[in-house]
């Protein structure tokens, strides 16, 4: 199975145990990093947007390409209760994939948060409504919506491998 399937959306997945997830969130990332036996830890590079954010719940990943977060839109219909987007690139790229009208609409249908191995906007914003984000960058730069990408695939961002399903928890 190649990890780069294009223009594939997953509607239904297994999620991680919500009793488990409850759990998990009580802990620190490096205390279940070791518990895993040291596997899954995401580089150094990916930080809170702001002081004290924190998020963990069941991963709906997205593969998208550099300066385009179409992808993004699309998994917002995807979300339940519970969910965390994690998002990689296919490439590097720094654009701000997302802001406030995304996460307004990632929290609406159950989205508790954003791990992207990209760019964010609206940081003003995100930290009012709180909405946890881990990202690679901040950046105002816009993106086009005019590559597909995939969701619910298995991803690799941020040297991490993470199956739609998982348990995340960036913090």
């Amino acid at each position: 199975m190649s990890l780069n399937q294009l223009g594939i959306v997953k509607r239904n997945i297994v999620r991680a145990d919500a009793a488990a997830v409850a759990r998990l969130s009580r802990l620190g990332v490096a205390t279940i990093h070791e518990a895993m036996g040291r596997v899954g830890l995401m580089k150094p590079y990916m930080r809170p947007i702001y002081p004290g954010a924190h998020v963990c719940g069941t991963a709906v990943t997205v593969l998208m390409h550099p300066g385009d977060n179409w992808m993004l839109h699309v998994v917002a219909e995807q979300l339940r209760e519970g969910d965390v987007i994690v998002a990689a690139c296919s490439a590097d790229s720094d654009a701000g994939f997302c802001g406030e009208l995304l996460a307004t609409s990632f929290r609406a249908r159950g989205g508790l948060g954003l791990v992207i191995d990209g760019g964010v906007r609206d940081v003003k914003e995100l930290t009012a409504m709180p909405f946890p984000v881990f990202a690679r960058a901040i950046s105002a730069r816009g993106t086009v919506k005019s590559t597909l990408g995939s969701v619910s695939i298995p991803v690799v961002y941020a040297d991490a491998l993470v199956h739609p399903g998982d348990v995340t928890s960036p913090t």
